[in-house]
């Protein structure tokens, strides 16, 4: 059981300093140049690759963009007097980590909000114990459940703790697939268990 401990909690160790690495180097800055217009910079210590997104407060994407090759800047002038009035976000991704910005588009100026780290969790599953790791960047309460098919049979409220690290034996359970569903926030993520 000793081992097993140690082994989880190796596990979680190096899984978040991955996640840090990358998600705490990622960083979206804009910057008004007039009521219209912007510059959005994206910038991280490492040479990545990033995709990059504008979207509306819909969700819906209304600007993508993959760099091409590995850089460790971008930067682009927007002309955003073709929006219309509201709200919106760009949205940086670099190897599973998310870093975004809000802003608005008003009629006399482009008002920026905070930039906000999303790091995707770290599911692994080996030998009947599933492991998950999560650096909890937003702050915000954690649950964490499995289901077997619509039937929701573990759930686990975790405070907002920074970084989240479970570690679950699945032994008891019979052969088949399970869902397993972390969600902070307005963030969702799933991992599926084959057993």
């Amino acid at each position: 059981m000793k081992t097993m401990r140690t082994f989880i909690a190796i596990f979680a160790l190096v899984a978040s300093a991955n996640i840090a690495m990358a998600s705490g180097n990622l960083r979206v800055d804009i910057l008004p140049l007039t009521s219209d217009r912007a510059v959005v910079a994206v910038s991280s210590k490492a040479e990545s690759q990033y995709e990059i997104s504008i979207e509306n407060a819909y969700g819906e994407v209304i600007y993508y963009k993959e760099t091409e090759g590995n850089v460790t800047d971008y930067r682009k002038v927007f002309d955003f007097s073709k929006l219309s009035k509201g709200d919106y976000k760009v949205v940086a991704t670099i190897d599973g980590a998310t870093s975004e910005r809000t802003f608005s588009v008003g009629t006399k100026e482009i008002a920026v909000g905070d930039l906000k780290y999303v790091a995707d969790p770290v599911f692994s599953f080996d030998k009947d114990i599933l492991r998950v790791a999560y650096l909890n960047y937003p702050g915000e309460k954690v649950n964490l459940k499995i289901y077997d098919g619509n039937d929701l049979i573990y759930s686990k409220a975790i405070d907002s703790n920074f970084a989240v690290n479970e570690g679950l034996n699945l032994a008891k359970l019979r052969s088949g697939n399970y869902q397993v569903v972390l969600a902070s926030g307005n963030e969702v993520f799933d991992y599926t268990v084959r057993k």
